[in-house]
Parts: C-alpha cells; sequence; structure tokens
C-alpha cells in the first residue's frame, strides 16, 4: 500500500502544471512567478521525500518509486521528439509537458546557460530531462536527511 501511495504522489506535479496551464490560457495578459512556483515546489518535494522516506528500506527505492511516473512522462516527450519528431495534440502529447511545467522556467534557464556556452539549440527533452533531474534529486535528498536523522 505505501508503494501505491509513493506512485500517486507523482501525480502531484501534473496536478499543478495543469493548475499553471489554465491558469495561463484564462488570464493571458497577466505573468506568474514560474521561478518561485518552480522554487517552491522543489521545496515541496524535498519535504514530500522527508516525510515519506519511512515507505521504503532506502532512500533511493523511496525516490525510483515516487518518481516513476516522472520517468514515464520524460520517455513519453523522449519518444515524441525523438521518435516522432513531433509532439502529438492528443493527451500523450500534452500531458508529459504539462507534467514538467512548475520546474520549466527553471530548467530551461539552466539549460540556455549550458547552451550558451555550447552554442546549441534548446529541446524540450533536455529541459524535461533536468526537471526529472531536478526532481528525482530533491526527493532524493528530503529522503536522505529523514534517514540521516534518524539513525
Amino acid at each position: 500500500m505505501k508503494k501505491v501511495i509513493l506512485f500517486l504522489l507523482g501525480v502531484i506535479p501534473l496536478v499543478l502544471g495543469f493548475l499553471i496551464h489554465t491558469w495561463m490560457m484564462k488570464n493571458q495578459n497577466s505573468v506568474l512567478p514560474f521561478k518561485l512556483i518552480g522554487i517552491i515546489f522543489l521545496l515541496f518535494w524535498v519535504w514530500v521525500g522527508f516525510i515519506t522516506c519511512k515507505f521504503e528500506r532506502t532512500p533511493l527505492k523511496s525516490a525510483i518509486i515516487a518518481n516513476s511516473l516522472a520517468f514515464l512522462m520524460l520517455l513519453f516527450i523522449l519518444f515524441q521528439e525523438i521518435i516522432l519528431g513531433r509532439y502529438g495534440a492528443n493527451m500523450f502529447g500534452i500531458v508529459p509537458q504539462l507534467y514538467y511545467l512548475p520546474l520549466v522556467n527553471i530548467s530551461s534557464s539552466i539549460v540556455g546557460l549550458l547552451y550558451s556556452l555550447m552554442g546549441w539549440g534548446m529541446q524540450v527533452s533536455v529541459i524535461s530531462l533536468m526537471s526529472f533531474l531536478f526532481m528525482f534529486g530533491s526527493y532524493y535528498l528530503g529522503s536522505y536527511f529523514k534517514k540521516q536523522k534518524n539513525i
């Protein structure tokens, strides 16, 4: 049951991404503080890792289960961008992009800095990969802190 809860926690970024998307579509003349949203989300994800680390034996196993949906969304993005060469206008094309929406601003800033140093163009797949790494790392960090506190 605890593994199911960990997996279902992975839906939170999708819900947040959907809410951000809905707000942007309804309020097109205003701007959200996207970097702040990303930072708050990452701090929240550290807290989730801290709270739920006891659901599994190791912080790594807990992080893998909690971020398995994030990994699946990353695979959908990679498939669409690399194999298909385009994003579908259906659920499989839109949902993976909404999933990483809370972290896109932070990730694209870092990826943009890296690409400006290397002279390449930015791709959504690389930004999504950076977002996944942020999510996985922040959850693992929270789990690790909790395990260290209990030792």
